[in-house]
């Protein structure tokens, strides 16, 4: 194997795939990374840790000569990066069974792993079930992951949730049991029967680093145990977390005894304000108590080491049942009040009591909802 690249081209190339390879040493292929290089693809990388496969490739390098080498995944991509902006000649030495990597008069040579047998990742009865353009799929997993479990008891909770029902409609939802994220959207030409998988948050995460803001479409197959989503330049495979999902539609409040309109950006502000409190011993969650008078929101935080930050918040829209208080954990609230400041003015929030759960979303848009429940405290 032997071919000359732009550093630029390999960084990028390497960011995009290493992240898959494993961390540990149980196995040491899982922590390798494949260099496969052919006249008709160019340099494809694969890496794997059988929980999640990431495969890409760049067609603009020379081709030299034909072959593969695997080398460590991570300590490759770190020195990869740190080359000077050249173009890079890497060359597979048979000899040494080593990765010799030429830029400028310089050079190194990184260790590869000689007998290896590299896990090849089950893609070949890949088969199209539906497609997404990118630039929504995106906006629906940044919308939900952040409200996914990054540990509990029930896997299921520690993943996002597809679920294609009947009429066309996808659902991706996320939820720790303290609040719902709830993303829809229509699909165009779909006529498969309902369905639905859950894959674990790390996958979505690395999945938001290969999609871009465009219209093209991506395709999504699932198989027994996993899902793969690709297009012509990449493919990340995931297992997928097994488990029934809990009835989400039952836990979104359908009636309501307050509703509030506010103005986004003050809310935010507010909320930043107010998790400058620190965690007391007594209290574990950083919280932040919103009492409502008749045309007036008063937002309070309080630590019993450091203080307490009271503010009113006047340009308000209230309607309905104006004397009640309610307690959020200060993080959660804010989570979605800065995605909601990202696309709207103002924000609705709707209350179903002081104990009961609330439904936060943009007063435009009908396709996301945040459900949040409240806090029990004893003051």
């Amino acid at each position: 194997m032997n071919f000359i690249i732009e550093k630029n081209e390999l960084s990028s190339l390497t960011t995009i795939v290493y992240r898959a390879a494993s961390n540990k040493n149980a196995i040491p292929v899982l922590s390798g990374l494949l260099l496969e290089v052919s006249l008709e693809k160019g340099l494809t990388m694969t890496a794997t840790d059988m929980e999640i496969g990431i495969k890409a490739s760049i067609p603009n390098i020379e081709v030299i000569e034909e072959g593969s080498a695997l080398v460590n995944a991570h300590y490759f991509a770190d020195f990869i990066k740190l080359l000077p902006d050249t173009a890079i000649e890497v060359k597979y030495n048979k000899d040494t069974a080593r990765l010799d990597i030429y830029y400028g008069r310089s050079s190194g040579s990184i260790n590869t792993y000689r007998d290896y047998d590299y896990p090849d990742l089950p893609l070949n009865k890949l088969e199209c079930n539906f497609l997404l353009p990118q630039q929504i799929l995106k906006e629906a997993l940044k919308k939900t992951v952040f409200a996914a479990a990054n540990s509990h008891f029930r896997q299921v909770f520690t993943g996002v949730l597809f679920d294609i029902v009947e009429d066309q409609v996808l659902k991706i939802i996320a939820s720790d049991t303290h609040r719902l994220a709830y993303y829809t959207y229509k699909l165009e030409n779909y006529e498969a029967e309902p369905f639905s998988f859950i894959i674990p948050i790390r996958s979505v995460n690395e999945l938001l680093r290969l999609l871009d803001d465009s219209e093209e479409k991506i395709n999504i197959s699932i198989g027994e145990n996993n899902v793969v989503f690709y297009k012509d330049d990449f493919i990340l495979l995931s297992r997928l977390i097994e488990g029934q999902y809990p009835n989400y539609e039952q836990v979104i409040p359908e009636s309501f005894s307050t509703s509030l309109n506010i103005k986004t950006d003050l809310l935010e502000k507010t909320l930043e304000r107010a998790k400058t409190m620190p965690t007391d011993d007594k209290l574990k969650i950083q919280n932040v108590r919103l009492s409502f008078k008749e045309k007036e929101v008063i937002v309070h935080s309080y630590s019993e080491i450091m203080g307490e930050i009271e503010e009113v918040l006047e340009d308000i829209e209230l309607e309905g049942e104006n004397d009640l208080s309610i307690v959020f954990n200060t993080n959660y609230f804010l989570d979605v009040v800065k995605i909601m400041d990202n696309e709207s003015d103002q924000v609705d929030i709707k209350l179903s009591g002081s104990l009961g759960p609330a439904l936060i979303k943009n007063p435009q848009k009908e396709n996301y909802i945040y459900v949040l429940v409240p806090l029990r405290t004893n003051n």
